[in-house]
């Protein structure tokens, strides 16, 4: 039969009709009707149209097309039986067994609609696609292994130039972190399919979430110049460009991805971070406070309101903050010991473990609340194998003695090193004991070394950290360049120490290596840290090392105006610290001139 030639299927279902009206009775015409008004997703008239060609040509390949469109329009087991009846009549069709397969995992019957992919594998050993089909199942069922064993076996027998096994193995490493191996797929879908935006999107995604920010910047760039970007091209585009400092052009994408897609959270999420970076609080929060209201208990929900908490905190709104601060505990790793209570801060008789959750700045930050939680109960204080020696050395200092004779704190590796009844977090600790502001104690960490004298010394003992871990995404825009420390290396009188664990620039005295001991007691020697926003600044602020911050434009809510005392001007946090900020959101080349200058004269001035 000749039917009507047209690529819009409205308009060929309409010249069907046509033709129907001629041939009322035509099985062929029929079942063109019921597949046309399948694809118009029009699926009751589907059935129906499915229906009469059935009966007036009962041909197996047509129970497909029915069967499918009673699964579309709800009827599962009805669909199943059009396909048993089908498969009965033709049981060697791979495509009955394919729609069959799909039936039953909608019904959550996953053994047997996996037997029926695995029966089309047998049938058609060395068809590309169905090992293709069989892969993407497993990977939905959760199956990575197998699934990946028959993705690459897909890949095996596709045409070299083969772009959908390559996206469905690429797209199943990324889902599981393996990103390294994700990424050559994708770059060779890019290279097949150059002038593909979505090929250009999916390549920048995955070489942002590797940290080759440059290279993903090209990609989405390369996506977002097409007449049809996506929300979420754009949004990894903003979010590539936040991580590189370039915060006025991040800002730019962001808005396109909300101008597309208003109602999505996640775009509200990264768009009030961004904000919140660019000192927009108000917007920030209103974007924060919407996505708590438009998906309530979700994650984006709970990632919402720990961004609230965090700017909350910032400005000085310390109850409220560690209020929603505690939302991270449903985006963090869980503590040890879930077969203990979460501990609210009442004094117990039996030991509470205290545990750290994320990096060594952090556990050192709150680790000044301990001796507010010994007042309350005796302590088991978990703590990494880097600070152990550090914080055993820091005992005899006069915030810790009573607790030390008394044998109220236990330090140890092991969440099971000693029996205890309750848990929390060391960044919970202001939470549940009702701390709204940091404790009086400023000087909690000591090597038990004696502190040099800086009296008439001809050169200023000076130490620098200048980079961080450059695994966090946007460390690009708190490290320095080496080549852009030379205001300060042009300062005479200074013997500079490097703070950073790699092989040390000439000029400077290298880290031995080592634990935090060994860091701290090289702090103890200096007579001033300078440091980017890394651990080094909270070691010497808690050594009692003055200490000046080179902070991002933005920055950490810690460094915040509400965190500074009204009265004093110091830090709350470390009353020694002294802060340099970028005056502007500039790209960090530029952006780090002004603070790095400011620096130098001040250096000049000490020196």
């Amino acid at each position: 039969m000749n039917l009507p030639a047209s690529t819009d299927p409205e308009e060929l279902f309409l010249a069907l009709k046509r033709r129907r009206e001629e041939e009322p009775d035509n099985a062929d015409i029929l079942h063109a009707l019921a597949r046309t008004a399948y694809d118009l997703g029009r699926f009751d008239l589907a059935i129906a149209y499915g229906g009469l060609a059935l009966k007036a040509d009962p041909r197996p390949a047509w129970h497909v097309t029915l069967g499918l469109a009673l699964l579309r329009a709800g009827h599962a087991e009805a669909a199943r039986a059009a396909l048993h009846v089908a498969a009965l009549n033709d049981p060697f069709d791979p495509s009955i067994s394919l729609a069959l397969a799909d039936v039953l995992e909608t019904m959550g019957e996953l053994a047997a609609a996996e037997s029926e992919l695995r029966r089309v594998v047998k049938l058609r050993p060395l068809e590309a696609g169905h090992h293709l089909v069989l892969g993407q199942f497993l990977a939905r069922t959760g199956q990575p292994d197998r699934a990946r064993v028959e993705l690459r076996e897909a890949k095996r027998l596709a045409a070299p130039d083969d772009v959908l096994t390559r996206h469905a193995e690429g797209s199943l490493l990324a889902a599981f972190g393996e990103l390294d191996e994700a990424e050559p797929l994708f770059a060779e879908i890019r290279t097949l399919r150059p002038h593909d935006p979505a090929a250009a999107a999916n390549h920048g995604a995955v070489l942002f979430e590797l940290g080759r920010l440059d290279a993903a910047d090209a990609a989405l760039t390369q996506a977002c110049v097409t007449p049809t970007p996506t929300a979420a091209t754009w949004t990894n585009l903003g979010l590539t460009r936040m991580a590189m400092g370039d915060l006025r052009s991040a800002r730019q994408a962001l808005d396109h991805a909300a101008a597309l897609q208003p109602d999505d959270p996640r775009i509200a999420l990264n768009r009030g971070t961004l904000l919140a970076e660019l000192g927009h609080t108000e917007e920030a929060t209103a974007l924060f406070r919407g996505v708590m209201e438009l998906a309530p208990k979700s994650r984006d929900a709970e990632r919402a309101r720990f961004n609230l908490g965090t700017l909350e905190l910032g400005q000085g709104l310390f109850d409220k903050g560690w209020h929603d601060f505690e939302a991270r505990r449903g985006l963090v790793q869980p503590w040890p010991r879930p077969d203990v209570s979460d501990w609210t801060g009442e004094a117990v008789s039996g030991r509470v473990l205290l545990c750290g959750e994320q990096g060594l700045g952090d556990f050192i930050q709150f680790l000044r609340f301990v001796p507010l939680a010994l007042l309350r109960a005796p302590v088991l204080l978990l703590v990494p194998d880097s600070m152990r020696r550090l914080i055993e050395s820091s005992l005899d200092l006069p915030v810790w003695q009573d607790v030390r004779q008394s044998g109220r704190l236990v330090i140890g590796a092991d969440a099971h090193a000693a029996e205890v009844v309750a848990r929390a977090s060391l960044l919970s600790l202001p939470h549940v004991l009702g701390a709204s502001v940091p404790p009086d104690e400023t000087v909690y960490l000591a090597t038990g070394s004696v502190r040099r004298s800086i009296a008439n010394k001809e050169k200023m003992r000076v130490g620098l950290c200048w980079s961080g871990n450059p695994a966090y995404r946007f460390d690009r825009r708190r490290s320095l360049k080496v080549d852009w420390l030379g205001p300060l290396l042009d300062v005479p009188g200074i013997e500079w120490v490097s703070l950073q664990p790699e092989d040390a620039p000439d000029g400077f005295e290298p880290l031995p290596a080592g634990d935090m001991a060994t860091t701290a007691a090289v702090m103890e020697t200096l007579d001033l840290v300078i440091s980017v926003d890394t651990a080094m600044v909270h070691l010497a602020g808690a050594l009692g090392v003055p200490v000046w911050l080179l902070n991002r434009f933005g920055g950490d809510w810690r460094w915040r105006a509400g965190n500074w005392s009204a009265q004093t001007g110091e830090s709350l946090w470390y009353p020694q610290l002294r802060m340099f900020a970028q005056t502007a959101p500039d790209l960090p080349s530029e952006a780090w001139k002004t603070p790095l200058m400011e620096v130098s004269k001040q250096l000049r001035c000490r020196a």
